[in-house]
């Protein structure tokens, strides 16, 4: 009697054992049906490093395809900056393209706005200069800009940049000077980033 009462017990332990086994393959199967979640783990888990790598990598591509036919070749860096200027989450790009390594008569400058996966330039200021800061002054939800230009023989002029609905634009008058200002590129001395161009 005794061996039949051990035999039901194990025989009942096994079939509980293989009940529960078979529930959890079918959750494991229910949560994984393919890569696609683990490639979105993967997206989840981007380090802020990764996520800043990427954006200079779309930064470059976006530059690289304005100067494909400029004659300075691969002669051409950049030093670059990313700052949300609308409050929206995502970061757009500010940049001066330095030519050949000298900026003494400007540089063009740019504001990039993120558009799906790809920077969409937005504002070009030719003849600029560094530093360039942000201010806390906004037009239409956006930052304003207090951007250095090249001047006449007395010497370099700040301008104050204000956002207009698509882009920005110069604006004269005096709001800067009192404004809290911010800055995002203060100096084109450092190496930047090689713009590769055909």
């Amino acid at each position: 009697m005794r061996y039949f009462a051990e035999r039901i017990v194990r025989h009942g332990f096994l079939a509980g054992l293989a009940v529960v086994g078979a529930v959890l393959v079918g959750c494991s199967m229910a949560q994984n049906p393919g890569s696609d979640l683990a490639e979105q783990a993967d997206t989840l888990e981007k380090t802020p490093a990764d996520r800043q790598a990427d954006a200079q990598q779309r930064l470059t591509d976006a530059l690289s395809l304005i100067y494909q036919d400029s004659p300075l070749g691969g002669d051409l860096r950049y030093v670059s900056q990313f700052v949300d200027l609308n409050g929206d989450g995502q970061r757009e790009a500010v940049a001066f393209v330095v030519p050949g390594g000298d900026c003494r008569a400007g540089c063009d400058f740019f504001v990039f706005e993120p558009e799906n996966d790809r920077y969409e330039a937005m504002t070009r200021v030719p003849t600029s200069k560094a530093p360039v800061f942000v201010l806390d002054h906004r037009h239409h939800g956006w930052h304003d800009l207090l951007l250095t230009s090249t001047g006449d023989e007395q010497g370099n002029n700040r301008q104050r940049m204000q956002y207009a609905g698509d882009s920005y634009v110069p604006v004269d008058d005096d709001a800067a000077d009192g404004a809290k200002r911010t800055p995002l590129i203060e100096s084109l001395r450092s190496n930047g980033h090689v713009l590769p161009v055909k």
